[in-house]
């Protein structure tokens, strides 16, 4: 596409014309179809498992007439969880959407930057050196994921932008660093200590209330509503940053609030759930193959992302019953087979 021709499209759509704002045919019955799909899903979700519920008695319970036990079963434990992976699933991708089109790049998800490894050495640094609860481990995270953020924009910045391979590349080494750094705290901590927080640094739904769900819910709808912000500005930039410094755009300035909000949203799922690879990295494309689209299109990629975690925990929990997994034991399984599609086809291109 050349810049006249983006240009006319971009008049075409007008001041409000957002990829996510942009409903055609194709986005609007792939979205309608997945969500579709995620509702049946979570259907499944509350009906089977260890405790089996009938769909008479799961109805009962949520309009408040089931008995103790399947209102327990139904709104304590199943609902929040559903709820929580549709979120994060939604948190995931749009941070995988943000960075790939900021970096250009089908590999620039915060998976493979970094970000997320340094999310991840926030939250275990506040919960076995400093001892802080669920909320200052959210702190934590975000904060280690926003420090890790700029420390890879400054070295992978060159006069005053970022290239999208030395971004990648920067983040992975520096992402290589700080999983040494947790490694070494794991090994500091005690057993219980370090056997807690491997867990949950496998990516675990586990456990999920609804005071969980609401703080996840709270410090994530505004990181969301600011990335539908971001769609138009950011589609600019994927012509060219001379193109979009030509139209006015402060491009710096976009790219460092892209990361942030990148970051936040890498930073919420991380604190809440733990690491939960693939998503952010899959999710994106997925979507963007599906309905053709150049930009960020963050209505499908966000369906894609909800019903993809939302199926890698149906599986995790009923893969084996008596032990569930944790749900980024599904997701890592998935997206290593996908990076690994996703490495030969980049390389077949060059």
């Amino acid at each position: 596409m050349t810049a006249l021709d983006f240009g006319r499209r971009m008049h075409r759509i007008g001041p409000s014309g957002s990829p996510f704002l942009i409903v055609d045919a194709r986005s609007a019955r792939l979205c309608t179809g997945l969500w579709i799909a995620t509702v049946a899903l979570a259907f499944i979700a509350v009906l089977t498992g260890s405790a089996q519920i009938t769909a008479l008695e799961a109805a009962r319970a949520l309009v408040g007439l089931g008995d103790d036990y399947t209102n327990m079963v139904v709104l304590e434990w199943r609902a929040p969880r559903i709820l929580m992976a549709v979120l994060l699933g939604t948190c995931l991708a749009f941070s995988g959407a943000i960075f790939q089109n900021l970096t250009a790049n089908p590999l620039g998800s915060p998976d493979v930057i970094g970000f997320q490894t340094g999310s991840y050495t926030g939250a275990i640094v506040v919960m076995l050196l400093l001892g802080g609860g669920a909320t200052a481990t959210m702190v934590g995270a975000l904060t280690g994921g926003v420090v890790t953020a700029f420390v890879v924009f400054f070295l992978a910045s060159q006069r005053g932008s970022i290239r999208g391979v030395r971004l990648i590349i920067v983040g992975i080494g520096v992402s290589a660093m700080l999983a040494s750094v947790n490694v070494w705290i794991l090994l500091t901590a005690t057993v219980e200590d370090a056997i807690m927080a491997s867990l949950w640094g496998a990516g675990n739904l586990s456990g999920t209330s609804w005071p969980a769900f609401l703080t996840a819910f709270g410090c994530s709808v505004l990181l969301i509503g600011a990335a539908c912000l971001l769609a138009r500005p950011m589609r600019l930039t994927r012509i060219g940053v001379p193109f979009a410094t030509a139209l006015g755009q402060n491009v710096r300035r976009l790219q460092v609030t892209a990361i942030f909000i990148g970051v936040g949203l890498t930073a919420v799922a991380t604190a809440t759930a733990g690491p939960i690879s693939f998503i952010a990295l899959a999710a994106p494309q997925i979507a963007r193959r599906l309905v053709h689209s150049d930009g960020l299109a963050l209505g499908p990629t966000a369906a894609v992302g909800s019903f993809l975690l939302l199926l890698a925990d149906v599986i995790a929990q009923r893969v084996h019953p008596d032990s569930p997994l944790p749900v980024g034991i599904v997701t890592v399984s998935i997206g290593g087979l996908y990076f690994l599609w996703l490495l030969l086809r980049e390389g077949k291109k060059k």
